[in-house]
């Protein structure tokens, strides 16, 4: 036989054996549809990390095969999106099937995958022959928060008594609702008030002068009331002055006030 009809014959019994993975399923049963934040690490960089994800593997009678290697990649992302699956950034990322058939993918500290560098949904594959079946991942956009004045803006109010000299103006407390872009309040936002007043007036939001810290409620209301349960008080001048409120993350936004002659 020459060489030529060797390698027929050896072609031949290549496509004439059978596939041993023919048949075989896989199928997702722990972890899919998970939705995680960008978090800052230690490292410096903001990371999302997602649980583990399990695929089980089946014959074409239905029994779990046990000893037998699932390869997982990462489908498709989001354009800037990094992911990895393995300290060392191995891809695919080979796992063996236990006794319950089942290979978990888990080996990043015992999460399945840790996302960067974008937003968006991805996809976390096994395969094992030509099955395969996917995992759905999506590391969430963040919320925008949208800051409005609830009550105490535009206040107007003279300055009385003799506490200090030519009387103080005392103004009823600002309160500020936070809410995201869904509509939903946001609880334990830290916003910052900063009064901005002309030069003989003296205004004071906190025992510490005219700056103040405030954390949002349960109800995402964050509330300047420090002085004796006021919001400002202001003596030695006359006008208009301001507060600036900056929640952390978002634009700031500007209550007005008058100090009435």
């Amino acid at each position: 036989m020459n060489q030529g009809s060797s390698d027929a014959v050896t072609r031949e019994r290549l496509q004439e054996a059978p596939d041993p993975t023919a048949g075989h399923t896989l199928s997702i049963v722990v972890g899919d549809d998970q939705t995680a934040p960008l978090m800052m690490t230690d490292l410096g960089f903001p990371m999302a990390t997602f649980d583990p994800v399990a695929a089980e593997l089946r014959d074409a009678d239905g029994a779990v095969l046990a000893g037998l290697a699932v390869a997982w990649s990462v489908g498709e992302t989001p354009g800037n999106m990094g992911v990895q699956m393995d300290p060392v950034g191995t891809s695919p990322c080979m796992v063996m099937t236990d006794e319950h058939g089942v290979a978990t993918l888990d080996k990043m500290r015992g999460r399945s995958a840790s996302a960067f560098y974008d937003y968006g949904p991805f996809t976390l594959v096994a395969r094992h022959g030509a099955a395969s079946a996917a995992a759905h991942m999506a590391v969430a956009v963040p919320l925008v928060l949208k800051p409005t004045i609830a009550s105490g803006d535009n206040q107007s109010v003279a300055r009385s008594g003799d506490r200090v000299p030519g009387g103080e103006a005392v103004f009823e407390p600002v309160r500020i609702l936070l809410k995201d872009t869904e509509g939903r309040r946001a609880p334990d936002v830290r916003v910052t008030f900063e009064a901005v007043a002309p030069g003989a007036m003296k205004v004071r939001i906190s025992p510490e002068g005219d700056t103040a810290t405030v954390i949002s409620d349960a109800e995402g209301v964050a509330t300047l009331n420090l002085m004796g349960g006021k919001g400002i008080v202001c003596s030695a001048g006359v006008g208009e002055f301001k507060l600036i409120v900056t929640p952390d993350n978002t634009k700031p936004i500007v209550s007005h006030h008058t100090v009435e002659a």
